[in-house]
């Protein structure tokens, strides 16, 4: 009796423990579905500030000056033409010739009266005429008629101004007239012969044949666009209700002020205004009409840039209400699923995070160890290559350029000098890394002990000497294949201005004065590969003066992928870079190699050490 109630107890006990829990669930559900509500509300109200701020900024600097600008260069544009029109006319030669003669010439009369009809009917101008400076006589084609009628120059306005525009020594002017009905932009273009004034010739453009052209491309008829004349009076607008009315009934005092005192700027002004009455915000951008004291007005409402905002915050809206919604019931979902086993889980978390923390501080040991091994691998391998301090004993203008692809790699280069000379190699092992340094090493190691106790004034004998005691170092016992080995060339510079090269597959870059050119050296590595016949490596003898250059280069320069198509730099770059650079500092020399590495690398993975040495004699 007592262990059966002892078992109740704990079982009442353990239920009490999963109502608790289940308590806490629904607990920790509402407080997370109320922050995310939170959370989703600051979202959307920042969301909908910034898009707000966004569009009225986007508006202001980009669509509005757009459009402004699309409708300034259709007027400009018409009247560009016109101008162009105009100008070619007083450019033809028999028009010329025609007002030379005093107008009898009938062959010229016809032509002109034809291609005043050409310029009437197919470019549908409104009027063509021509002007005689010396008979004062005016001739125009209206209505199939070329007819000629005499000017009156003392009471008649607009012949003055023709004259009056003759008297400015321009090639052309516009002039825009209003008679209350409709303005007319008229193109006067003087015509000239050896600098005296013939005549007046142009072109009439009705604004109105304009103004429809700007209302067929608002398309959403949003914008009013008012041709202003000097007095300040709409002549011209893209709604009729505006016409020959001031500016003033239309806009604040000082917006119209603004309007008038700009006189001479190429691109629109942007203003804008608050029109109480219709309760609505106005943006206006105006300028002057290109050689008229004209203005051109863009009105366009404000609405026009706020109704896609509105689109916008109404899709937001909807969006977070949808994310919400899923959000709620996924966090539900989830909370119900975990809250039964998270005890479990946080012992399980608990675990794995010894594991983690043990695993990671042994990573970390080894690391530190891997690290401080390439550390002291680097100084190895820097102590075993000369020193600039001590090239720069021997040679004057120098350069060496020493970059591993990792910390140490399989390049090197050796300089030591000699009573009758100074020998020079540059080396490439196999890979790069730890393992190509090691390699370098040992052929370092090999190099000293040849040229130190065989011979060190002929790099042919010490190129085979090397190949011999590489072959036998690291040939296996059954003459298997071993797939090492390296490449090198090999410098002697004596003292009689001589140079001897012998090469292992790799290259002298030689500038003897007057271009870089390539010499090759034998088309044969160092390696371990068995021979049949044996071959030995060859000098090549260089003659050279002061002002030659040699250049040292591992293929891992011109071997690196990179450019537009992904391909190797290439030699035939290589000897254009060296061809522009050769006359230059050799700091400078140096400092423009790398960067154009560098440039044509990119983003490409680095393929190789490189290793250049440059010198002049």
């Amino acid at each position: 009796m007592f262990f059966r109630t002892d078992k109740e107890n704990k079982e009442n006990k353990e239920k009490d423990k999963l109502l608790v829990f289940d308590h806490h669930s629904n607990t920790v559900i509402i407080i997370g579905c109320v922050l995310l509500a939170v959370a989703l509300l600051i979202a959307y109200i920042t969301s909908a500030m910034i898009i707000n701020e966004t569009t009225f900024y986007e508006s202001k600097r980009y669509k509005f000056p757009d459009q402004a600008k699309n409708t300034g260069s259709i007027v400009e544009k018409n009247i560009d033409e016109a101008a162009d029109v105009s100008l070619m006319m007083a450019h033809d030669p028999l028009i010329i010739h025609w007002l030379t003669t005093g107008e009898h010439d009938d062959f010229a009369d016809s032509y002109i009266s034809q291609r005043m009809d050409h310029v009437t009917k197919y470019m549908k101008y409104d009027d063509v005429f021509l002007i005689s400076a010396q008979t004062l006589r005016s001739w125009d084609y209206h209505d199939g008629t070329f007819r000629a009628q005499r000017i009156d120059i003392a009471n008649h306005p607009a012949d003055r101004q023709i004259f009056s525009f003759l008297q400015q020594h321009r090639d052309y002017a516009v002039n825009i007239e209003n008679n209350n009905k409709t303005a007319v932009i008229q193109i006067n273009a003087a015509i000239k012969e050896n600098n005296t004034i013939l005549g007046v010739t142009g072109v009439k453009i009705s604004a109105a044949q304009i103004m429809q052209k700007l209302i067929d491309a608002d398309a959403n008829k949003t914008c009013d666009v008012w041709l202003i004349n000097n007095k300040g009076d709409i002549c011209f607008s893209t709604s009729t209700e505006y016409l020959n009315h001031s500016l003033q009934q239309y806009l604040p005092e000082s917006v119209v002020t603004d309007i008038e005192q700009d006189t001479g700027k190429k691109d629109f002004e942007i203003s804008k205004y608050n029109n109480e009455a219709e309760s609505q915000i106005y943006d206006i951008a105006y300028k002057p009409v290109k050689n008229t004291n004209w203005k051109l007005v863009v009105r366009v409402p404000r609405s026009t840039s706020i109704e896609p905002l509105m689109n916008i915050k109404r899709i937001i809206t909807i969006s977070y209400v949808f994310i919400f919604l899923c959000t709620s019931l996924l966090f539900y979902l989830i909370t119900h699923q975990i809250v039964n086993p998270r005890k479990r889980a946080m012992q399980l978390n608990r675990r794995l995070e010894n594991v983690i923390t043990d695993r990671t501080q042994k990573l970390q040991e080894k690391n530190i160890k891997l690290q401080d091994g390439m550390e002291y691998a680097q100084l190895i391998q820097q102590a075993v290559l000369p020193s600039s301090s001590e090239i720069a004993r021997y040679l004057k203008d120098f350069f060496v350029i020493f970059e591993p692809k990792e910390s140490v790699g399989g390049d090197f280069y050796w300089l030591r000098n000699y009573d009758d000379g100074i020998l020079l190699a540059v080396g490439d092992c196999t890979g790069h890394g730890v393992s190509g340094a090691l390699m370098a090493t040992a052929v370092n190691a090999m190099f000293n002990h040849i040229t130190e106790n065989i011979c060190h004034d002929d790099p042919a004998i010490i190129l085979n000497e090397l190949a011999r005691a590489f072959r036998q170092s690291f040939s296996s016992d059954n003459d298997k294949f071993v797939s090492t080995g390296f490449e090198i060339a090999i410098l002697f510079l004596t003292k009689k201005q001589h140079v001897l090269f012998a090469g292992a597959d790799m290259p002298l870059y030689y500038y003897n004065g007057t271009q870089v050119s390539e010499i090759k050296g034998d088309k044969m590595a160092v390696d371990c590969k068995p021979i049949k016949t044996k071959k030995l490596f060859s000098n090549q003898v260089i003659t050279c003066c002061p002002g030659n250059a040699f250049y040292i280069i591992t293929d891992g320069y011109h071997e690196q992928p990179g450019g537009k198509q992904h391909l190797p730099y290439g030699k035939q770059r290589l000897l254009a870079l060296l061809g522009e650079l050769v006359k230059m500092p050799v700091d400078l020399q140096r400092k423009q190699i790398m960067d154009t590495f560098h440039e044509y690398m990119g983003n490409e993975r680095r393929r190789d050490d490189i290793t250049v040495f440059g010198f002049k004699i």
